[in-house]
């Protein structure tokens, strides 16, 4: 058909020609796609907050010690063997820190406020390189990979329009499924796999209660609990990221965490790897 003849047709018929499409695809509109995404942004940032100010004493003593008056604060009775930034310089980024952390947790600026976070976080770290601990190392990689996600295109004080969902979803799941495939290789070692660590552990009462005690009684038990362990955190990743499997895998590390904070509460570790799983759940998009 002629060009002429098509313009008549569409005369006779009153129909328009339909555009061509530039609206973004249905999963990047979809607010079911990158919700996922703002919880995790949520409860990462909100869990930051309350390990890196005063008020995570209300819930833990023993934690809230640290963070007087807020984590990484100097104490001019601590020698410096890091970056050597004075204590007025410190003192400014442990605030520059919190104050992204609010404003990331809150979806506001979400991107910026998450950066500076990030490099006011590290800069503090690094003071200290003696205090390191892998929370605050992971605390700090979750926020830097949230800001860059889409995590606040909904549940966000000044949303910002989603870019691409699903790469920012898988992202964040591998991720996650790199946490557990290296904290498995740091484990398969003669000491961990014929259980002489967590009986070491046991023996301290680092891994305590009932629990502890049922899997840790006996050598034998920790002779079976140890590759167990090292097994299980090798296997959740692959579980994790394969879509058939992943409700077992998120079972499974449900189990794992929660098992592991009755034991041992090892600091927030286990609540912020809670909070990453988030984003493996799929939320179907409302028709």
């Amino acid at each position: 058909m002629s060009t002429s003849s098509a313009a008549d047709a569409t005369a006779t018929t009153g129909d328009t020609p339909e555009a061509p499409a530039t609206s973004p695809p249905r999963d990047v509109e979809g607010s079911a796609s990158v919700r996922p995404l703002a919880w995790a942004r949520i409860a990462v940032g909100g869990i930051f907050l309350l390990r890196s100010t005063p008020v995570i004493g209300l819930f833990d003593a023993g934690l809230g010690a640290d963070v007087h008056p807020l984590l990484g604060w100097p104490d001019p009775a601590v020698a410096s063997f890091g970056l050597g930034l004075s204590p007025r310089v410190v003192a400014a980024l442990c605030i520059v820190r919190t104050l992204g952390l609010v404003a990331f947790t809150l979806g506001a600026f979400t991107r910026a406020a998450g950066l500076a976070a990030v490099v006011a976080g590290y800069l503090v770290l690094y003071q200290a390189p003696f205090g390191f601990t892998a929370t605050q190392h992971l605390l700090l990689q979750g926020t830097l990979l949230l800001s860059l996600a889409d995590a606040s295109s909904v549940l966000a004080l000044r949303p910002a329009r989603p870019r691409s969902p699903r790469t920012s979803a898988w992202m964040l799941r591998a991720f996650v499924a790199s946490v557990y495939a290296w904290a498995a290789i740091a484990k398969l070692r003669g000491d961990w796999l014929d259980g002489r660590t967590l009986a070491l552990f046991h023996e301290e009462h680092k891994l305590k209660g009932p629990l502890a005690d049922l899997l840790l009684g006996s050598s034998t038990r920790c002779a079976i609990s140890g590759p167990a362990v090292a097994l299980g955190e090798l296997a959740l990743g692959p579980l994790l990221l394969i879509p058939r499997t992943r409700p077992f895998g998120l079972a499974l590390a449900l189990a794992f965490h929660l098992g592991l904070e009755w034991m041992g509460h090892p600091d927030v570790i286990g609540w912020v790897m809670l909070a990453l799983l988030v984003v493996f759940v799929e939320v179907p998009e409302r028709s």
